[in-house]
């Protein structure tokens, strides 16, 4: 039996080596490299060219508004309603009841001469309106002439010399009628007069 020869091993070594390296220098079809996709870089560099082109001087126009002020406001008050009580009459929501008069004496002034009075009728009833007239110095009655909304009334007097007095009861004004009152209680236990009333 024969044994294989040394220089046939050899041979079938270097073939083998010889094919393999041919393979390795065969031309391939190469897949161009896909870049990896960095989001975050791009979106930092969009973020950036964003900041810098905002900041630039030249890019922002001269007559942009970029921020209205609002006004603060006012302090001043408007009035939406009436005052509790008015001189004159007030428009409401009810039917006009009509307007009547009230007149009277000014009796019995007992702090010396007489002076110059306000005259004041409370209504007693809502809308509570109130209703004036001044008098000249050493005048002994009043009129308040066909202004008088009906209702009920208490009448107080107020004294440019400080004493204040009134009528004893309350009255009633109707429409187109004149309702008495004379002013004889001089003892002042009446209601402060309205602020803005002479």
């Amino acid at each position: 039996m024969q044994s294989a020869h040394p220089f046939g091993y050899f041979a079938l070594s270097f073939l083998v080596l010889a094919l393999w390296l041919a393979g390795c220098h065969l031309p391939q079809t190469a897949t161009p490299p896909v870049p990896a996709q960095d989001w975050l870089g791009t979106s930092v560099a969009a973020t950036m060219t964003a900041i810098v082109t905002a900041q630039a001087p030249q890019d922002i126009p001269t007559q942009a508004i970029l921020f209205t002020p609002t006004p603060f406001p006012t302090m001043t008050k408007a009035v939406t309603e009436p005052p509790l009580f008015t001189s004159t009459p007030v428009k409401t929501n009810t039917p006009e009841r009509g307007l009547g008069s009230i007149s009277g004496a000014i009796v019995g002034y007992p702090f010396g001469g007489t002076p110059r009075f306000t005259i004041v009728a409370y209504e007693q009833n809502p809308p509570y309106h109130y209703w004036y007239w001044v008098t000249a110095p050493g005048a002994t009655s009043y009129l308040m002439n066909g202004y008088v909304s009906a209702g009920r009334y208490q009448v107080v007097a107020y004294s440019s010399d400080g004493p204040r007095g009134g009528c004893t009861v309350i009255i009633e004004v109707k429409a187109n009628q004149t309702a008495v009152c004379d002013i004889t209680d001089w003892s002042g236990a009446y209601r402060d007069k309205p602020a803005g009333v002479p």
